[in-house]
């Protein structure tokens, strides 16, 4: 059997015109095949996994898609693997970039298979690897001129008269917030993986393995990994307000212990900030059609908390 692990969920591949494509476009020996169906949504993706027919190995997991928007997404986590695997330090740390196949009506990312654990903890070996990706993209520049800024203000224009009236007030207050607290000078900005979760890393003898990198964006807050690494599960699981500020806290504690201390400026503001950002994407991905999903809700009533002492 594949020492990798296997696809929960999985069910064997039928064979069709595009998975007949995305073999040839890999150009290797790969027969056998499972797949996993996505959640569905509007971003609904396909997870293939194939496997060398004598072997039974990994040779390459594919995601695929049918719509514009996951072209979008799998172009961009083409563009990611291809740029992070020319620096020296975080090869090792990413997958090879086998195929890609873009369009709106069939696309495709394959990649090779990665093997290693899931580590729960927020440790050594994560925070080695933050601090790798942070380098090589670090740069200082205004929080308005940054792609973050941009990005959440495309957003909100997006969902102009789309959300109900407490989720635009919030995320008005909240995005004034920040935008007072990081105006001063220019702050240091980094690369961020964008969905850094237990689920999207393997550990292999102390080395961490990231995937997944649809979501990826430069010019981001030093915080936003660790933060959605550590909350992001609690706010899946619904987990009661105080937690999640405790741990968001405690969370900002170790950023403070693993990252370079200008990294960790504004910690609040870097969490707002973050909770902002996951809401946005979440909201406009679906112009807010789905603004009770357990995960807006949690950050919901910590973001209310954060900005109660918000004279507006």
């Amino acid at each position: 059997m594949a020492r990798a692990p296997r696809l929960l969920a999985a069910v064997n591949c039928a064979e069709t015109e595009n998975l007949t494509s995305i073999r040839k476009a890999i150009g290797k020996e790969a027969g056998l095949s499972c797949c996993r169906a996505g959640a569905e949504g509007v971003w609904t993706k396909d997870t293939i996994l194939l496997l060398d027919n004598k072997t039974v190995e990994p040779v390459c997991l594919v995601k695929t898609g049918a719509i514009g928007a996951v072209d979008g997404l799998l172009q961009n986590e083409a563009n990611w693997l291809r740029d992070l695997r020319n620096q020296p330090l975080l090869v090792d740390h990413i997958p090879e970039l086998i195929a890609h196949g873009a369009g709106d009506d069939f696309c495709f990312v394959a990649q090779s298979a990665l093997s290693g654990e899931f580590d729960h903890r927020l440790g050594e070996p994560q925070f080695s690897f933050l601090r790798m990706l942070q380098d090589f993209s670090l740069e200082l520049a205004r929080y308005e001129d940054s792609r973050l800024y941009r990005t959440l203000h495309s957003r909100m224009r997006d969902l102009s008269g789309l959300l109900p009236a407490e989720w635009s007030s919030r995320l008005r207050i909240g995005m004034k917030r920040i935008e007072q607290s990081l105006a001063v000078a220019p702050i240091v900005l980094v690369a961020a993986h964008n969905d850094f979760t237990q689920w999207n890393i393997r550990i292999e003898r102390n080395v961490t393995k990231v995937f997944d990198w649809e979501y990826a964006d430069y010019q981001q807050l030093p915080l936003f990994d660790p933060l959605h690494f550590v909350l992001a599960p609690m706010a899946l699981r619904s987990e009661p307000q105080a937690k999640l500020i405790r741990t968001m806290r405690e969370t900002v504690g170790l950023c403070r212990q693993s990252l370079e201390t200008d990294r960790c400026y504004e910690p609040e503001t870097q969490a707002l900030a973050y909770m902002i950002n996951f809401c946005t994407l979440y909201l406009w991905a679906d112009r807010g059609s789905r603004n009770s999903h357990p995960s807006l809700v949690s950050y919901a009533r910590v973001i209310d908390s954060m900005l109660e002492s918000d004279p507006e």
